[in-house]
């Protein structure tokens, strides 16, 4: 039983980048950005392959990645995304992240949870928990909500 409680503890830990070329031309905060991509995609409990494509659109526009790449760090950020139990973890990781980085991943996160055409309540208290975590205003959190479902 100890020993279960203590592998469950190491887990739950900062998880080392793999030896892999892909994951190395992110850093830690951008793969943990696709993290929360992921987490508030499948917020909705819902088929989640029109986001998978909106996050693998992103990560080849913004990070410059090869569409390879792109799927070798959208996996890494799966797998994070499975052994999840809270937010904090990810969160956690983009305290160096300026305001105006964090204002524009809330923004990317809206666009994940409006890709499919709706807003689930459950997207919603998502978006509003890491808007929390990552210290964001919430009048930049509404304005951030606008101006993806006015764009």
């Amino acid at each position: 039983m100890f020993q279960l409680f203590k592998q469950l503890l190491e887990r739950s830990g900062t998880e080392p980048v793999a030896d892999c070329p892909a994951l190395k031309l992110v850093g830690e905060a951008q793969l943990m950005s696709v993290v929360l991509m992921l987490e508030v995609a499948a917020a909705d409990f819902q088929d989640a392959s029109a986001e998978h494509d909106e996050v693998l659109s992103y990560l080849t526009s913004e990070y410059r990645l090869t569409p390879a790449d792109a799927e070798v760090v959208f996996r890494r950020a799966k797998e994070l995304s499975s052994d999840s139990v809270c937010l904090h973890r990810f969160t956690s990781k983009m305290k160096d992240l300026s305001y105006p980085e964090r204002l524009d991943l809330m923004e990317q996160l809206w666009r994940i949870a409006y890709h499919d055409g709706t807003l689930d309540p459950h997207e919603e208290a998502m978006l509003r928990k890491i808007a929390d975590l990552l210290f964001i205003r919430h009048s930049d959190y509404i304005q951030c909500k606008l101006a993806v479902q006015a764009g």
